[in-house]
C-alpha cells in the first residue's frame, strides 16, 4: 500500500502511537502523531489519500523506533556538520537520533490546536561538540480563510527550537514529505519567484526534463525515481507573497487533484543567514527553499519527495 486514508493510517497505527485528530470544517482534518512530533497525514475530505507521505510500513517503523515514518518533521542545518560523520568529504550520512525521531510527548490537547515538545541533542560532527536543546511544536486547525466549494484542510505550525548554547550558525528547518504516483503519474512542485529567478541544484545538476523555469515561478517533477535535489536563493523569492511552495498532483486512484501550500513569514532574506551549503558547490550560493525527489529501489513501493522551507 504505498497511499493512506485516513481510517486506513488510524487502523494500522492503533496503539503504536498516541494519535490526535485536529478537526477541520465538514470533513477536513490532520492527524498529528505524538511518535516524531508531527502532521502525518492530511486529509480534505473523508475517504481521500494524504498527500504527505507515510511509510507503508509504518507501524513496524514506530515500534522499530526507525525515524523515516513520513509527514512533516522538524530538521536542522546545516546538514554537512550534523548529518555526515566526516564532513569534510561528504561521507557515511546519518540522522541524529537525539533530533529525529527525538521523544516527543504531547503537552496539551483541545481538539482545535495540540502541542508537542522534545528535548533534542546534536553533534557538530566538524567540531566534535554536542549541543542540547528543546523544540516545541504547536498544530492548530485553521478555517478555510475564503469558501470554495474545494474540499480543504488547513493547519498553523509554530515551531520553537532551543539550544542551551548561544551563537550557533544554524537554521531550523519544516519538511514535508509528499507523495507521488511514479513516472506514470508524478507531481509538480512549483515555488513562485522575482522575475528571472536562478534556481540551484544541490546534489548534481538538474536534468532539463525535471525543472522548468519561468518568468517568476520554478516548477520541478517529482516522480520518485532519481534523486536530484532543486534549491532556491533568498534573492530569488518574492517575498511579497504569503504562499513560499506549493505541489500539485492527481491523487492516485481518483479523478481528483490535490494541491498542497506551504506559507511562511519566517525565511532568511540574505546569504549570511542561511547556512545549509550545498553537496555539488559548497563554496557558493544557498538556497533557503527546497525540493528532494527520491528514488524508489524497491518498486512498486514508491517513496517520497520533499518540500522544504528553512527557518530564521
Amino acid at each position: 500500500m504505498n497511499y493512506y486514508t485516513k481510517d486506513q493510517l488510524i487502523s494500522t497505527i492503533a496503539d503504536a502511537s498516541e494519535l490526535i485528530d485536529l478537526n477541520i470544517g465538514d470533513e477536513g482534518s490532520v492527524i498529528i502523531s505524538e511518535y516524531g512530533g508531527r502532521p502525518l497525514g492530511i486529509f480534505p475530505k473523508n475517504n481521500c489519500y494524504s498527500m504527505l507521505w507515510i511509510n507503508q510500513k509504518i507501524r513496524q517503523t514506530i515500534e522499530s523506533k526507525d525515524r523515516a515514518i513520513g509527514g512533516d518533521r522538524y530538521w536542522i542545518s546545516p546538514e554537512r556538520d550534523y548529518f555526515y560523520k566526516d564532513p569534510e568529504t561528504w561521507s557515511e550520512w546519518f540522522c541524529p537520533p537525539g533530533l529525529d525521531p527525538a521523544n516527543y510527548e504531547i503537552l496539551g490537547n483541545t481538539g482545535q490546536s495540540c502541542t508537542v515538545s522534545s528535548a533534542i541533542t546534536v553533534t557538530n560532527m566538524r567540531l566534535k561538540q554536542s549541543y542540547r536543546g528543546e523544540v516545541s511544536r504547536q498544530f492548530t486547525a485553521i478555517k478555510e480563510p475564503i469558501s470554495t466549494g474545494v474540499s480543504y484542510a488547513g493547519i498553523e505550525f509554530i515551531d520553537d527550537c532551543v539550544f542551551f548554547h548561544p551563537d550557533l550558525k544554524m537554521n531550523g528547518w519544516t519538511l514535508a514529505n509528499i507523495i507521488s504516483g511514479g513516472p506514470a503519474n508524478p507531481g509538480t512542485v512549483l515555488i513562485p519567484t522575482k522575475a528571472d529567478p536562478k534556481p540551484l541544484s544541490y546534489f548534481r545538476i538538474i536534468p532539463e526534463d525535471r525543472i522548468v523555469v519561468g518568468g517568476n515561478y520554478v516548477g520541478y517533477k517529482i516522480d520518485v525515481y532519481d534523486i536530484y535535489k532543486l534549491a532556491i536563493r533568498p534573492e530569488d523569492i518574492d517575498f511579497t507573497r504569503k504562499a513560499k511552495i506549493g505541489y500539485i498532483l492527481k491523487m492516485p486512484d481518483s479523478d481528483d487533484w490535490g494541491f498542497l501550500i506551504k506559507l511562511s513569514d519566517d525565511i532568511p532574506k540574505t546569504q549570511k543567514e542561511c547556512f545549509d551549503v550545498a553537496r555539488d558547490h559548497p563554496d557558493s550560493e544557498i538556497g533557503v527553499i527546497q525540493s528532494y525527489n527520491a528514488e524508489s529501489p524497491d518498486k512498486p513501493i514508491l517513496r517520497y519527495g520533499e518540500i522544504e522551507i528553512q527557518l530564521n
